[in-house]
Formats: structure tokens, C-alpha cells, sequence
């Protein structure tokens, strides 16, 4: 009777030690698992957390890009506005002029005082027209290349319909030279080969669409101007930057 209780109590400890082993590894596996739940909770959160905050962010900057649209639509009227007025202004005067002149019989003393009025009132109403036309003239450009997304001294260089798409094109040229510039692979290289064949072709384009109809001449250029677009897209993607 000894030597079989002897045994069964060996046989009890031992598996006392096995369930506490058991135990002990489902405790271990159950806290493995919960910890890499929570993790996988934490990153979910934090993915929520940054998706709402771009969605939040792309709101306000539509909302920004709006305003500033309607802000410089209405520069645009004002300077187009004040343009018409300094214009309307100078002719009101000089039909004014014009007419008193008219009122009177022509006789040699009427010539020279209406001559004397006009060589005061000239050297006012000269600067005073042109300034108006200067400074109209200078916030229309700053309008255009505001939409355009230039530098105002880049349309500058350029004229007809299609200024601000080659004004575009030369800014986009000048980014693909600071690219090559701070990359010096051959890989960068041949990326801003590609892209400026693009840009050649995209410039002659602009030059074609000027002997355009109106409509045609539209529709050209929204195509190039989506182009440009587009190439401006791959510039930022190849600088790791989403667009």
C-alpha cells in the first residue's frame, strides 16, 4: 500500500506542475494576444484620428482656395472697373473742353485761351489718366497670374491669350532645373529630359492655339492647361510629395 501511495502522490505533482505550466502559457499567450488587439486598436485610432484630420484639412483649404478665388475675382471687376473709369474720366474732360470751346465763335482770343486751358489742364490730366491706367493695368496682371499660379513678373514676359499657360510652362521649366540641380543622378536626368520634351511639345501648342477660333482656342487651352497639370503631378511625386 506504500509503495502505490508513494506513486500516486508522485503522479499528483507532477500534474500539478503540468496545469500550472498550462496555466501559465495561456495566461502568456492571452496577454500576447490582448497586447497585439490593443495595438492593433491603438493603430486604428490613430489612423481615424489623422483621416479626420486631413479630411478637416482639406476642407479648410477649399474653403481658403475659394475665398481667395472670389478675392481675386473681385480685385479683377475693380482694377477692370478702375481702368474704365480713368478712361471715361479723361474723355468726359475733354469733350468738356471741347464743348465749352465749341459754345464760343473761334477768334483768335478764344484760340489761345482755350489753348492755355488745355496746356494747363494736360500736364495734370496726363499723369493722372496714365497713373490710373499703370495701376490697372498692374493689378489685372496680378489677378491673371494669381490664377495662373506665376509669379506676376513671369506673365510679364508674355503675351497674347495664352500668356499664363507659357508662363506656366517656363515656371515648370524652372522647377525641373532646380531638380536636376539638387539630384544629380542619371535617373533625374532623364526624368527632366522627358518631362521638358513634354513642355517643347506643350509650348508649341500654346503658340498654335493663338491663330485659334475662340472655342477652339479654349478647349486647346484647358488641354494644355491640364497637361501641365499633370506634369507638375509627376515633379511632386518624384520629390515624394502627394499630390
Amino acid at each position: 500500500m506504500g509503495l502505490f501511495s508513494n506513486s500516486e502522490q508522485r503522479s499528483s505533482r507532477a500534474e500539478r506542475r503540468a496545469e500550472k505550466k498550462a496555466a501559465k502559457r495561456a495566461t502568456k499567450q492571452r496577454a500576447k494576444f490582448e497586447a497585439r488587439y490593443d495595438a492593433k486598436e491603438r493603430r486604428a485610432e490613430r489612423k481615424r484620428v489623422e483621416k479626420d484630420g486631413k479630411r478637416a484639412q482639406r476642407r479648410t483649404d477649399r474653403k481658403d482656395e475659394r475665398a481667395h478665388k472670389r478675392e481675386l475675382r473681385t480685385e479683377g471687376r475693380k482694377a477692370k472697373h478702375a481702368s474704365k473709369a480713368s478712361i471715361a474720366e479723361a474723355k468726359v474732360r475733354t469733350a468738356e473742353i471741347e464743348a465749352a470751346a465749341a459754345k464760343k465763335r473761334l477768334t483768335p482770343k478764344n484760340a489761345r485761351r482755350a489753348l492755355s486751358v488745355a496746356r494747363v489742364l494736360a500736364p495734370v490730366l496726363g499723369p493722372v489718366v496714365y497713373r490710373g491706367g499703370v495701376v490697372a493695368r498692374e493689378k489685372l496682371a496680378d489677378y491673371q497670374a494669381s490664377r495662373a499660379g506665376v509669379a506676376p513678373e513671369t506673365l510679364r514676359q508674355f503675351s497674347g491669350k495664352g500668356a499664363p499657360l507659357a508662363a506656366r510652362t517656363a515656371t515648370t521649366r524652372e522647377s525641373l532645373r532646380a531638380l536636376t540641380l539638387t539630384d544629380s543622378s542619371a535617373d533625374a536626368a532623364a526624368f527632366a529630359a522627358a518631362m521638358n520634351a513634354r513642355l517643347d511639345n506643350l509650348a508649341v501648342a500654346v503658340d498654335a492655339a493663338e491663330s485659334m477660333a475662340p472655342a477652339a482656342r479654349k478647349n486647346a487651352h484647358r488641354a494644355i492647361g491640364n497637361e501641365l497639370t499633370a506634369i507638375d503631378a509627376d515633379i511632386l511625386a518624384r520629390l515624394g510629395v502627394s499630390s
